[in-house]
């Protein structure tokens, strides 16, 4: 009784609030324009070219049937899609065209963060929408004043029957998602409450995020097997709803395969024409472990250089690594490329002799995963996460040990074997995983 009374009352009071702040532009996208929003040729019908209109006649609030299937799930947590650069983004991008393949009677809306991706709407398929909503322009609260505004808007906006969470920061909502009539599923990418950018309450509200989302969700999905086995000795009550579904590596080769510039072209663009390299891909934040990486290559003389892709992680660490860089004397040896889309980074990984992860914090590592696809030999630290990779020990260095990093790389940065993973570690797979997760939850 308590929980409909509140359902109604919440229906009335934030229907047109929720409307109000979360109203985009609407864009229509064309056919072509809408593959940007895959990253392979997948079979599906394209969105149909038509004159901007109301977005509710675009987003058909079906009821729900008699057997509880919902017909529209909404997707919160990530900044948007496609080519938004981050490991839940790159996830998010991967999965649901797929998903939406797999379940052409559903409608997927992934909500996005205006501040980052505007505030146009994308139509990526006919049953594929990216949804820009509000977000606060501080670390601390973007992702969460923006879940909020998703978890109600998926319920009183969009009519969606279920909610699909990314991230333990977004986990924070799934009691009020559930508590309005929301099926919510939770994908825990890793912990995020380990990450030295936070302080020591935010890494308080992530583990609380962690508890929350865990405990209210209708299933969880871990992105490595390690995750998925400490959750279940966390939380055994939940044990049950706990499923392992992993991170993809396949789609970096589509990547490069549909490239509009060659390979030789971006290396070039970074001074590497004919120049053997070593090269670490991603955010620029202090557990990536870029200090280690650099401070250990210094410590070699190699003929190669070092190569760090990857752009502004919301903090001055870029600015740290320069200095760091400067003052070994190392700004003829290491190239900082700055953000680099997806295909670039391809390109990156193509050429490299080796590609090197010295973090200290992952999820399941998906740069890792794309470097092994391409055919690159890599080395990784040896944190757990890494190590749910299933590598070969001489893929591993001790996390944090610089002299034991820089002796790898002078002894075997020409001559690290390369190991596939694709068998593994596939979207279609994933994306066949997670179907079969909505639909034992639609008969639940």
């Amino acid at each position: 009784m308590l929980k409909s009374k509140l359902a109604s009352f919440l229906s009335r009071s934030t229907s047109q609030s929720v409307q109000a702040m979360t109203e985009p532009d609407v864009l229509t996208l064309s056919r072509n324009q809408s593959q940007e929003c895959q990253s392979d040729p997948l079979r599906r019908k394209p969105a149909r070219p038509t004159e901007p209109r109301n977005e509710k006649s675009e987003i058909k609030r079906e009821p729900v049937r008699a057997t509880g299937r919902p017909k529209i799930t909404c997707v919160v947590g990530l900044r948007g899609i496609p080519d938004v650069p981050g490991g839940i983004e790159t996830h998010c991008e991967q999965l649901y065209p797929r998903l939406a393949d797999l379940r052409p009677e559903q409608q997927f809306v992934v909500v996005g963060r205006r501040p980052t991706i505007g505030r146009a709407k994308r139509v990526c398929a006919q049953n594929l929408y990216v949804m820009p909503l509000a977000a606060a322009q501080n670390r601390y609260f973007e992702t969460i004043s923006n879940t909020f505004l998703g978890v109600l808007a998926a319920r009183f906006r969009f009519g969606a029957g279920m909610i699909h969470l990314h991230g333990i920061g977004p986990g924070l909502f799934a009691p009020l998602a559930r508590l309005i009539g929301l099926r919510v599923v939770l994908t825990h990418h890793g912990d995020d409450f380990l990450r030295a950018k936070w302080n020591r309450f935010a890494k308080f509200v992530l583990k609380s995020g962690e508890r929350l989302g865990v405990s209210s969700s209708h299933a969880v999905i871990a992105v490595s097997a390690s995750l998925a086995e400490r959750l279940r000795e966390d939380y055994p009550s939940k044990a049950e709803a706990i499923n392992y579904i992993p991170n993809g590596a396949d789609h970096i080769l589509t990547t490069s395969n549909s490239a509009t510039r060659t390979p030789e072209e971006w290396r070039a663009q970074f001074g590497l024409r004919g120049q053997d390299y070593i090269l670490s891909v991603g955010r620029l934040v202090p557990e990536k472990g870029f200090a280690d990486l650099i401070e250990a290559y210094g410590r070699t003389d190699l003929p190669a250089k070092l190569v760090i892709a990857g752009g502004n992680g919301g903090s001055d660490h870029d600015k740290e690594l320069a200095a760091l860089i400067a003052a070994r004397g190392l700004q003829d040896r290491v190239v900082m490329t700055g953000s680099v889309p997806h295909e670039g980074v391809a390109a990156l990984m193509k050429g490299a002799r080796l590609f090197v992860l010295a973090s200290h914090h992952e999820g399941l590592p998906i740069v890792a995963l794309e470097a092994s696809a391409i055919g690159t030999p890599v080395l990784l630290s040896d944190i757990t996460a890494n190590r749910d990779l299933g590598l070969e020990q001489d893929h591993y260095f001790p996390k944090g040990n610089i002299s034991a990093l820089a002796q790898v790389l002078r002894t075997r940065w020409n001559e690290m074997p390369h190991r596939d993973l694709l068998a593994a570690f596939n979207w279609g797979a994933i994306a066949r995983d997670t179907h079969a997760l909505y639909a034992r939850l639609e008969t639940a």
